[in-house]
């Protein structure tokens, strides 16, 4: 059995989003504090620069997300729009088109299942 500190987990993820920032670029940084038969947990650090101006893109797998600290702006080719706050969590169907924008330094932990991929 693995023990991971999540302070530690997070304070590294903010670590490498904020050298990103500091770039003047986006940041959606990662910091892996499990692995399970393909199933990875996350501790991810993500803000949006700008407007974001990315296509709509889709996912292999569903994503579980819990959003600890931040706001995440999810915009679906269908016209939806779905604010995402923290203490709030959600799973993101796969092949779902979407983009999403980190309003402010925002802090999650993922959940993705990765076998086979």
């Amino acid at each position: 059995m693995k023990i991971v500190s999540l302070k530690d987990a997070i304070s590294q993820a903010k670590k490498l989003a904020e050298s990103r920032l500091m770039e003047g670029m986006s940041a959606d940084e990662f910091v892996e504090i499990g692995n399970a038969d393909g199933f990875r947990i996350y501790v991810t650090a993500g803000k949006t620069v700008g407007d974001s101006q990315d296509p709509f893109h889709e996912n292999s797998r569903d994503v579980f997300m819990l959003i600890l600290d931040g706001e995440v702006e999810f915009l679906f080719q269908s016209g939806e729009k779905v604010d995402v706050k923290a203490e709030e969590c959600f799973v993101l169907s796969k092949h779902l088109k979407h983009k999403c924008v980190f309003k402010k330094l925002t802090i999650a932990v993922e959940g993705v299942y990765e076998k086979g991929l």
